[in-house]
């Protein structure tokens, strides 16, 4: 697996582990800074530590050299573009309520998420196995 989609691997599964530890870390105030409602938060939160296991496990095995499995690789991807929809939902569904901090955070993953779904099918998946 080449050092490009090793390092998308790894950032992909960084980037959600960070967000997800943070927004738990934060679920006290973050609703209010952002304007959602405790539970949606929670929501993004477990949905962020979920998929950094899974994407971390895929970026560990790339790290030993063993790429992971073609299928694990179209999940990875699938679930990027799916919750760059859900994040698009959010804003929508939420921007008359929402903070301009909520605004913004969300659209800015939604934009990541989406990024990284697009590279990582096709500088990721062409090299699952």
């Amino acid at each position: 697996m080449s050092r490009r989609a090793r390092t998308l691997l790894a950032l992909d599964g960084g980037a959600a582990g960070v967000v997800g530890v943070a927004e738990l870390a934060l679920l006290d105030r973050l609703p209010r800074w952002l304007g959602f409602p405790p539970t949606l938060v929670l929501l993004f939160a477990l949905a962020n530590v979920a998929y950094a296991a899974y994407s971390g496990t895929l970026a560990v095995r790339a790290a030993c050299g063993r790429a992971p499995a073609l299928l694990a690789i179209t999940v990875l991807v699938a679930a990027n573009a799916l919750w760059a929809l859900v994040c698009m939902a959010v804003v929508v569904a939420m921007g008359s309520r929402a903070s301009a901090l909520g605004v913004a955070l969300v659209s800015a993953e939604g934009l990541f998420v989406a990024a990284l779904a697009a590279l990582e099918w096709r500088w990721v998946r062409p090299l699952g196995r």
